[in-house]
């Protein structure tokens, strides 16, 4: 395929950071996973009961919240390695404008296309799904503080340590956009994927205001039933039309991706949907609607969400054999923008569904990396960098390259995560 030249339309900038995404309540505490069970495992007095502190009758932790986050951060880590042959991840880049392989370029650009349709909802989803438990238990107060050094010190040590190291390693590869640049022009300090670790943070102080104005009423009531057909479809449709033309503010998104605040300008036209997955975790964490999802209509959605995912990888396929891709590129974003809830909504009530069913077949290894996603997120950049540099030596095709770079660095993240988390002092924060 034609590669997508690195002058191109402040989309390139724009979606290139926006596979920086992709990390998800990665930063809720153990103690919140754990207390959701059952709905006979709640303690619920009265009609509604206030709620306690949540525990299961067995006393284990929930799983199945675990192993999506662990996917999750998995499909993360697999994006980026992917975006260095349609732009560049942490300077790293693999041009394809040479390459004899038309059909992955077409490939990677749908992978990162609909994978964004999902993966950042259901992170924000089931962050906020945690929040109103965890600040009922503890207090406005004590939760600020635990959100302050829970996401203040990764986010200081992703941004001054492993962000400015994979720029600096990456900037010695010769394909790498940053070999070129001047010491004074390396783009040190630069939030990249850290930006989640702001959103989430305002969004927690906004729900800690409300709280404190409103009063800590936290409750659960499970005879309010989950909104059906006709609420998903208004909020989809809504939010469509909003990030599309979000999307269009080219010259806002592309002056924020040229400053410290990269990964902001990469999102910014997401953040009301964010918004509204995050407020939408809270609303039913209150009702536990998504451990009471409507089955038949969670298929249904889903099914429409594929046929409408399939139809997005037909479109890329043919602009990329057309060798059109970088003039239409722009388009294809705009028309992804709109269709991001609608294919988003049905993937993640499946993904919902699906680890419900399956909790017990997937294991408590996969529930186990769950718990090391969120440092396997924070260290993966320069895990991907040191990687993607030593495997560029060997002068592999870009299917080989990204077969074996994707495995090995969801691995090595989760593993280099797995042994930090032995320390006591780390294990607290991450």
């Amino acid at each position: 395929m034609n590669a997508i030249d690195s002058g191109h339309v402040e989309y390139s900038e724009t979606i290139a950071l926006s596979t920086h995404t992709n990390f998800s309540a990665l930063s809720y505490c153990p103690e919140k996973s754990a207390s959701i069970s059952d709905n006979k495992n709640l303690e619920i007095s009265d009609k509604a009961g206030t709620m306690g502190v949540q525990q299961t009758r067995s006393g284990k932790r929930v799983l199945f919240f675990d192993q999506i986050k662990a996917l999750m951060i998995a499909l993360v880590i697999a994006i980026h390695v992917l975006s260095t042959f349609v732009f560049s991840f942490m300077g790293v880049h693999f041009p394809l404008s040479e390459s004899p392989h038309p059909v992955f370029g077409g490939i990677a650009i749908w992978l990162l296309l609909f994978c964004n349709t999902f993966f950042m909802y259901m992170l924000f989803l089931l962050s906020g799904y945690f929040v109103p438990a965890s600040v009922h238990k503890k207090g406005v107060m004590r939760y600020i503080k635990d959100r302050m050094l829970r996401i203040g010190i990764p986010f200081m040590a992703g941004l001054l340590l492993i962000n400015n190291a994979s720029v600096l390693i990456a900037r010695l590869s010769p394909t790498s956009p940053l070999a070129e640049l001047s010491w004074n022009e390396i783009p040190f300090n630069r939030v990249g994927v850290l930006w989640f670790l702001i959103v989430l943070f305002v969004f927690d102080l906004l729900y800690c205001a409300w709280r404190a104005l409103r009063g800590d009423h936290f409750s659960i009531d499970t005879s309010i039933p989950t909104p059906q057909l006709r609420s998903w479809l208004i909020s989809a449709v809504v939010l469509a039309i909003i990030e599309a033309m979000m999307t269009t503010r080219t010259d806002l998104w592309a002056a924020l991706t040229r400053s410290p605040l990269d990964g902001l300008g990469a999102q910014g036209m997401h953040v009301f949907t964010y918004a509204f997955l995050f407020l939408l975790g809270c609303k039913a964490s209150n009702h536990r609607w998504l451990e009471r999802l409507d089955s038949h209509l969670v298929i249904r959605w889903f099914r429409f969400s594929i046929v409408l995912a399939l139809s997005l990888l037909a479109i890329c396929l043919v602009l990329t054999f057309n060798g059109s891709m970088s003039d239409e590129f722009g388009r294809l974003y705009l028309l992804t923008a709109f269709l991001n809830p609608l294919i988003g909504w049905g993937v993640i009530a499946y993904l919902l569904l699906w680890f419900q069913r399956n909790e017990k077949s997937c294991g408590n290894w996969l529930a186990a990396a769950g718990v090391d996603s969120f440092g396997a997120y924070i260290v993966h950049p320069i895990v991907l960098v040191v990687l993607l540099k030593t495997i560029s030596l060997f002068s592999l095709n870009p299917w080989l390259i990204a077969l074996s770079a994707i495995p090995l660095g969801i691995i090595i993240s989760f593993g280099l995560t797995h042994q930090l988390r032995r320390i006591p002092t780390i294990a607290k924060i991450i």
